[in-house]
């Protein structure tokens, strides 16, 4: 997977030409990591990751991995399945019975992980969680199917969400500066998330620091909430209390860096069960048990990107070499750096980075 130039870093000159196009798009930091053979490869920082301050990314830098938290998720309940607490061809309700609509209750784990549950990606207010069309039969990106997951662990584990990855992801795999949320401690470290004019966004944190305050006076820290505890701050907070507003999020609230998430992709890749198509997107690309598949140049990738505010990822895998390439960047730009630097590092262009 990984073309000849770039098996040891950024050939010369390429390096070079990377900084000069992330200050014209703009996207302040970045920093992209490669996997060889099922072992660390290497990690190449690249900017800034707190431009008024003048701090430079370096290889432990702390991102918000944004939809990347999925596939992290998804991990875990690979994990509960083999251990028999899960299966992914019961319905939802089976395991957490709070859905109303017919199509709905007929929706599985499996339709979840691989995006065919005709649920929408966000709702802005509450109302009844409804399929746009019957369970399984197309598909459709959605977050809050995995937020729904989330409960389901909670459920089946007796624990909260942040927990069960701690103990089923983080802690085996020594991902130690990895959290299912931002926390302040990590603040030293964090790549700042800047606009498409290459401002600071504004009160980029001020949902985050809320649940730490409200955390704070309840003695309970947030990693330690489960789906009622996310509830009641939402709207303490004032927000509607739906899942796109609530943390932790299953789906896109994860904060890592490039070393902890290199480990997480060796360790992922070696399940051969991500890698079976549950759900066609289109001619070349689509959905399994978590991840993207995309077929190109006669090899089958994985992959996922992520967007957030300030933040825009990608991750492509390898999994019968072993080989991956992730770009983590702190601008809404951003997906013009990592699209250039997976087609460059990999040696040709990908179905997936056209259709995102």
């Amino acid at each position: 997977m990984i073309a000849a130039g770039w098996k040891l870093g950024p050939p010369a000159g390429v390096e070079s030409e990377l900084t000069q196009m992330m200050g014209v798009a703009p996207v302040p930091g970045a920093v992209i990591g490669v996997v060889r053979s099922g072992t660390p490869g290497w990690i190449r920082p690249l900017g800034m990751r707190n431009v008024e301050a003048q701090e430079r990314v370096t290889a432990d830098t702390v991102f918000q991995a944004a939809s990347l938290s999925k596939q992290v998720t998804a991990y875990a309940a690979l994990a509960l399945r083999e251990s028999g607490k899960l299966d992914f061809d019961r319905t939802l309700v089976s395991y957490v019975d709070d859905l109303t609509d017919e199509r709905a209750r007929r929706v599985t784990l499996r339709h979840v992980l691989s995006h065919s549950s005709g649920f929408p990606n966000w709702r802005q207010q509450p109302g009844p969680l409804v399929p746009d069309f019957e369970p399984g039969s197309k598909f459709q990106y959605s977050g809050e199917g995995f937020f729904y997951l989330q409960r389901i662990l909670e459920q089946v584990t007796g624990k909260a969400f942040g927990e069960v990855i701690q103990s089923m992801v983080f802690t085996p795999l020594g991902m130690t500066s990895s959290s299912m949320i931002w926390k302040p401690e990590l603040a030293g470290r964090f790549a700042l998330p800047y606009d498409r004019r290459g401002e600071l966004r504004r009160n980029w944190d001020r949902g985050l620091k809320r649940v730490h305050e409200i955390a704070g006076r309840k003695g309970v820290p947030v990693t330690s909430w489960k789906y009622t505890d996310s509830e009641a701050a939402a709207r303490e907070g004032g927000d509607p209390a739906v899942p796109n507003y609530m943390l932790p999020n299953a789906a896109a609230s994860m904060v890592t860096t490039a070393q902890d998430y290199a480990k997480f992709v060796i360790a992922a890749m070696r399940n051969p069960e991500i890698r079976k198509e549950q759900t066609r997107i289109r001619p070349l690309l689509g959905w399994g048990l978590g991840w993207g598949i995309e077929r190109a140049r006669g090899r089958e990738y994985l992959w996922q990107w992520g967007d957030n505010g300030g933040y825009k990822n990608f991750v492509a895998v390898d999994p019968v070499a072993g080989d991956a390439v992730f770009v983590f960047t702190n601008g809404d730009s951003g997906a013009r750096i990592y699209d250039r630097v997976v087609t460059q590092v990999t040696g040709h262009d990908h179905p997936a980075l056209f259709w995102v």
